[in-house]
């Protein structure tokens, strides 16, 4: 799930004929990164020096630590890990570097996966602010940095309870602006097909779905008008065509397909179209059950949840949090399929194999990139 990788071009200067290197194209993920230590941007206020074997060294080890407590669901651990990669990314590299930016979103996403809304935002916000002034505003890093405070914003409108019904919209609202930039940034930055691409278009449907869904409740409209019939719609088409994006991409050096989802940013895309599909086809009566309104579409949800576990499980361990997402949403599934058998079978291995906190299932799978996945938050 790493991280932080630098790309660096050879281009003509135009008229010159003469070679010349662009900016390394840093590219960072909700998910701990891991900036190499060695990279130099020509745009940094600063040169500095490659650190020595030893410091090169404890940062290696900060970065394993974080990555280790992270996949298994420490994150209160994983945070303290990176607030010391941070100390010593600083002294290393100064305040605005991409290193430095990196940390910061290290920081703001073990902030975000223990609830702490506030702290999450004002680091992301640093690490966007620092890859704005290094490495531009139409760059890749802005770019993912935009796409986490968006994917924040998403998991914070389904689990923050004390959110009124106005606040949950204008988050909503404001998700839907930083992962809609997200993605026409990477559209040309990365190009359509790039997997990091295809996650923020099918997080963006996601959040048209959950302000369709909010909308809703605020109205309490008991039959769907024409506009929110258009804007679920909306929402269903950047879903499917994303996943169908990352299904496509998903191929064998002889060019065949490795199968329907087998890749985490398939997993990804498909977990979110699932969510989607079950939002929309069920509903919650006066007893508090849950009313099934299109059979055929939540069998539809169930094999995809069951197609995104297979996958996560193969390429990721029983126990990281998007298997542990899954298990949970799948199972919920279940139940509401009445199949109360099934679903406590997937929540006793749960309980086995992870200290769970409650999960909401509308939290569209946030890694991740997200989520965490291997995309974004």
């Amino acid at each position: 799930n790493s991280i932080t990788r630098s790309k660096i071009t050879i281009t003509k200067t135009p008229g010159t004929g003469k070679k010349v290197k662009k900016t390394p194209n840093i590219i960072v993920r909700d998910a701990p990164t891991t900036a190499s230590p060695k990279i130099a941007m020509p745009s940094a206020r600063k040169a500095l020096q490659p650190p020595d074997k030893e410091r090169e060294r404890e940062l290696a080890r900060l970065q394993f630590e974080i990555r280790t407590h992270h996949q298994y669901g420490n994150y209160k651990d994983a945070l303290s890990y990176s607030k010391e990669l941070l100390k010593e990314t600083t002294k290393l590299y100064g305040k605005d570097h991409p290193v430095t930016a990196s940390s910061y979103n290290n920081i703001g996403l073990m902030y975000k996966l223990i609830g702490d809304w506030v702290e999450s935002r004002k680091n992301y916000h640093e690490s966007l602010r620092i890859y704005g002034r290094v490495v531009g505003k139409d760059h890749a890093s802005f770019a993912a940095a935009l796409h986490n405070i968006g994917s924040l914003n998403k998991m914070q409108v389904h689990m923050d309870e004390s959110l009124t019904a106005i606040q949950r919209l204008q988050l909503n609202e404001e998700a839907l602006e930083h992962l809609q930039d997200a993605w026409k940034i990477r559209q040309v930055e990365l190009g359509e097909d790039h997997p990091h691409t295809i996650s923020s278009r099918s997080y963006y449907g996601a959040a048209l779905a959950s302000q369709v869904i909010q909308t809703s409740m605020r109205t309490k409209a008991k039959k769907s008008s024409r506009v929110t019939e258009q804007r679920w719609n909306a929402a269903e088409d950047h879903l499917r065509q994303a996943l169908k994006q990352a299904i496509d991409i998903s191929r064998t050096k002889e060019g065949k397909l490795k199968g329907r989802i087998r890749t985490l940013s398939a997993a990804s895309a498909a977990q979110n179209l699932a969510v989607f599909l079950k939002s929309r086809v069920t509903e919650i009566k006066d007893d508090g059950n849950i009313n099934i309104l299109d059979h055929d579409v939540i069998v539809e949800a169930k094999k995809f949840y069951e197609e995104v576990l297979e996958a996560r499980l193969e390429l990721l361990h029983e126990v990281h949090p998007d298997v542990v997402a899954t298990k949970f949403s799948l199972a919920e599934l279940i139940s509401t399929l009445g199949d109360e058998d099934g679903a406590n079978e997937l929540r006793e291995q749960l309980m086995a194999s992870y200290n769970v906190r409650q999960i909401d299932e509308n939290d569209i799978d946030n890694g991740t990139n997200d989520s965490t996945s291997n995309q974004n938050d």
